[in-house]
């Protein structure tokens, strides 16, 4: 398996289990309206789109390279 390869599966894995964590938190939220669930779900949103730039430009890059 080539490194681009790798990085597209593990990257695209990141961000869907960081999309289920993130309505995962919003749902247990609504069940029990505890603010600390809205931070979760805040920090994975943000963790799944700080994935996708980086797989953008570790795609773009390794695109050049190989």
């Amino acid at each position: 398996m080539s490194l681009r390869i790798f990085h597209i599966v593990f990257v695209t894995a990141s961000v869907l289990l960081c999309a289920w964590v993130t309505v995962w938190a919003l749902q247990e939220y609504l069940r029990g309206r505890n603010v600390a669930w809205i931070g979760m779900a805040v920090l994975f949103l943000l963790c799944g789109a700080a994935l996708v730039v980086y797989g953008r430009k570790v795609f773009h890059k390794l695109k050049e390279l190989g």
